[in-house]
């Protein structure tokens, strides 16, 4: 397809039969997008990007803001503890790299 890349990263963050909902990042015209997008299974049971969704530059300024807004949700259900006991690790491992 015209002006579609090979996603840089991919992950399901959200399943049920025959559609997912996915966070990707791909790179277009030397910008990378990171996007949040339903998928459809075909009758063929391949996976195929549907109309909806949202795709926004990602730099450090909008990471900055998701990795707020997402830390702020789960703060809002679950204590310090809690979120140090289940993504303590994974974030650590990410200042290692």
């Amino acid at each position: 397809e015209w002006g579609v890349d090979m996603d840089i990263y991919s992950k399901v963050i959200h399943e049920e039969p025959h559609r997912e909902v996915r966070l990707t990042i791909n790179e277009f015209n030397g910008i990378e997008y990171l996007h949040l997008r339903e998928y459809y299974q075909d009758f063929d049971e391949e996976w195929k990007h549907g109309n909806k969704g949202i795709g926004i530059p990602l730099d450090m300024e909008n990471s900055k803001q998701l990795f707020t807004a997402l830390a702020e949700i789960i703060s809002l259900a679950e204590s310090k503890e809690v979120i140090e006991e289940f993504f303590g690790e994974t974030i650590r491992d990410l200042y290692e790299k």
